[in-house]
């Protein structure tokens, strides 16, 4: 679901091109016009992917590269599933960058989440990053 592209684009990105090898590069677009790419840095099936990861948009402020994704699976006991680990590194220490990166993470996961237990996975993700910031401030001012 990380290194295969026709299955990638089920849960998150629009188009992926992936180059799935130790030092292979991906690109996939997001949402229109917003791409992310960065570096296979390991790959060892089926337990673990680590990736850099970055935005070709400047204005993103985390240029490719310079952040690491770690995902790694680990079988339940019986059966009952796998547990999925995503540990992602590096960004840089703003309030816009750990809202943004903890959502999104959040979204596309509970969207992989459908897609491995062939449910109907929730809608995707279409606002634009200033627009989901906005919500995202607003309400972590409601709850407050």
């Amino acid at each position: 679901m990380f290194v295969e592209a026709e299955k990638l684009v089920t849960w998150i990105g629009i188009s992926a091109e992936l180059e799935a090898r130790p030092d292979g590069g991906f690109r996939f677009e997001l949402m229109p016009g917003h791409y992310c790419e960065g570096r296979y840095v390991i790959i060892e099936p089926p337990h673990r992917v680590v990736f850099t990861w970055g935005w070709s948009d400047p204005s993103m402020g985390v240029p490719p590269g310079s952040s690491t994704v770690e995902v790694t699976f680990e079988p339940q006991a019986a059966g009952s599933g796998t547990l999925l680990r995503l540990v992602h590194r590096g960004l840089p220490d703003t309030d816009r960058e750990r809202l943004l990166h903890d959502d999104g993470w959040t979204r596309f996961l509970a969207r992989l989440e459908a897609v491995v237990a062939g449910e109907q996975a929730p809608a995707y993700p279409t606002e634009q990053p200033g627009e989901r910031l906005e919500q995202l401030r607003e309400g972590a001012t409601e709850e407050s």
